[in-house]
C-alpha cells in the first residue's frame, strides 16, 4: 500500500507546528490562546479568572474586529454552511438577548451562554486565516491535540494526586468529557495504525508504540470516569479504521493486527474489567434521565407561544431531572438546549448551520477516514449526549472540519 492508494494523511501531515510568519500576529494570538487554555484553562469555569480573561483576549485578537464584522454583515455566496451560520449568528445575538433582557436574567449567566454560542462560529471567524496560510493547519492540529492530551492528563492528576500545586482544586471540570480529549485519542490511534500500514520497520513500529502509549492517557481518563459514549466510540473507531485498511491492503492489515495483538499482550491490557464497570453503570443509571430532561424542556418551551418560538433567552434556567431537579442553564443535548434558549426558530437556524458543517465533515471522511472519523465521533456525541458543546473545545473541533477540508484539498492539488 502506498500513499496514493491509502490516502495516507499522516504521510503528508506533520503534527508539529511550522514556523509562523512574524507579521501574522493573529495566528500567534490564536495558538497562544490554545496553549494557555491547554495548560490553565477550564472548559466551563464557575467564575471568570485571569486565565479565562487572557484566553478570551488572545482569541478575540486572533479573530479581529474586521473579521467579526464581516462574519455578521458581509454577504456570503455559494457556501450554504456560511450563509446558514451567518443567519444563526445574527439571530443568536439579537432575539435570545432581547428575551433575556426582558426576562431580567443575570448578566453573568447570560455571558455564560453567549460565549459558548460564539465558539460555535470559530469556523467562520478563523477559516480565512487557515485558507490564507494552509500550513497553519498543522499548528492548529497540534494545539488541539495538545489540549486533548493535557486535559486528559489533568483529569488523571486530579484523580490520583491530592493537593497538587498546579491542577488540583475543588471545581468539577469534567475534562474527560471534552471533545478534544476523544479527538486526540482517536487521531493518535488512527495515526499509529497508519504508520504500521506503511510497512513493518523499526521506525514505523517505534512511532506506533509511542502514539499508542500516548493514547492510553485519554483512554485511562475516560475509563476511570466511565465515559460510556467515548469508550464506545474508541472501540467503533478502531473497527472502522481497521476495516478500511483491510479493504485497501489485506496483507498489511493482517500485519497490523498481529502487531496490535502483541502490543496488547505486552501492555497486559484487559477489557473485561472495563466492560464490567460500564455494564454496571448502564444497569444503574440507564440513559441518565435524558428522555426526562427533554420532557422538562418541552414543558417549559410549550408553556406559551412566545417561548416556543423564541425560547426563554440566554441565561434562562429550568429544573433538570438529569441533575436531581436542580435549576440549571443547560441540558445534555445540544438541540434541546437551543430549543430552551432560542426557541423553534433558533433550532431551525442551528440545524441548517450544523447540517452544512456535517456535509463538509462527510467530505473530509471520504478524503481521509482516519481524520474524518476522529472528528465525527466527538462532534456527534456532543450534539446528542454530552453538555461539552458549551466549551471552547467544541468550537475548535468544528473549526477542524472546514480547515481540514482546505488542507486536504491543497494536498490533493499538490499531488496533481
Amino acid at each position: 500500500m502506498n500513499a496514493n492508494t491509502t490516502n495516507d494523511f499522516s504521510h503528508n501531515l506533520k503534527i508539529f507546528p511550522m514556523r509562523i510568519d512574524s507579521y501574522d500576529y493573529r495566528a500567534i494570538c490564536f495558538f497562544a490562546s490554545c496553549t494557555l487554555y491547554a495548560v490553565f484553562g477550564s472548559p466551563t469555569p464557575d467564575h471568570f479568572g485571569w486565565p479565562e480573561i487572557f484566553i478570551g483576549l488572545l482569541l478575540a485578537l486572533s479573530i479581529g474586529v474586521g473579521r467579526a464584522r464581516d462574519a455578521i454583515l458581509q454577504p456570503l455566496k455559494n457556501r450554504f454552511w456560511k450563509s446558514a451560520g451567518q443567519v444563526f449568528l445574527i439571530y443568536g445575538l439579537s432575539v435570545p438577548l432581547l428575551v433575556a433582557a426582558l426576562s431580567g436574567h443575570s448578566i453573568m449567566v447570560v455571558l455564560r451562554d453567549v460565549f459558548p454560542f460564539l465558539f460555535l462560529f470559530l469556523p467562520m471567524f478563523l477559516l480565512p486565516l487557515i485558507r490564507a496560510r494552509p500550513y497553519y493547519f498543522r499548528s492548529c492540529l497540534f494545539v488541539i491535540l495538545l489540549i486533548g492530551f493535557l486535559f486528559s492528563l489533568h483529569s488523571l492528576v486530579m484523580h490520583f494526586i491530592q493537593g497538587c500545586p498546579l491542577w488540583c482544586g475543588d471545581e468539577l471540570l469534567y475534562l474527560e468529557n471534552m471533545p478534544t480529549v476523544l479527538f486526540a485519542c482517536l487521531f493518535m490511534i488512527g495515526s499509529a495504525m497508519t504508520f504500521l500500514m506503511r510497512g513493518i520497520t523499526v521506525k514505523n513500529v517505534t512511532v506506533f508504540a509511542m502514539l499508542i502509549t500516548l493514547s492510553l492517557v485519554p483512554i485511562a481518563a475516560m475509563e476511570i470516569t466511565l465515559q460510556r459514549a467515548s469508550l464506545g466510540a474508541v472501540a467503533l473507531y478502531v473497527i472502522i479504521i481497521y476495516g478500511y485498511f483491510l479493504y485497501k491492503a489485506p496483507a498489511r492489515a493482517l500485519s497490523l493486527l498481529v502487531v496490535s495483538v502483541i502490543a496488547l499482550l505486552i501492555l497486559n491490557i484487559s477489557f473485561l474489567s472495563a466492560f464490567s464497570a460500564l455494564w454496571d453503570k448502564t444497569a444503574k443509571v440507564g440513559l441518565n434521565m435524558r428522555p426526562q430532561e427533554f420532557e422538562a424542556v418541552w414543558a417549559v418551551v410549550t408553556s406559551s407561544p412566545y417561548s416556543f418560538l423564541f425560547g426563554i433567552g440566554w441565561g434562562g434556567h429550568f429544573s433538570s431531572p438529569a441533575v436531581g431537579g436542580l435549576s440549571v442553564n443547560f441540558t445534555h443535548n445540544f438541540f434541546s438546549t437551543l430549543l430552551l434558549k432560542t426557541g423553534l426558530l433558533g433550532v431551525i437556524f442551528c440545524i441548517s448551520y450544523i447540517a452544512g458543517l456535517l456535509e463538509r465533515l462527510l467530505r473530509v471522511i471520504l478524503m481521509n477516514p482516519v481524520l474524518g472519523f476522529a472528528l465525527a465521533a466527538p462532534i456527534l456525541i456532543d450534539l446528542t449526549l454530552y453538555a461539552s458543546f458549551k466549551s471552547l473545545d467544541f468550537g475548535l473541533v468544528l473549526l477542524m472540519i472546514s480547515s481540514s477540508l482546505v488542507y486536504l484539498r491543497q494536498a490533493e492539488s499538490l499531488k496533481v
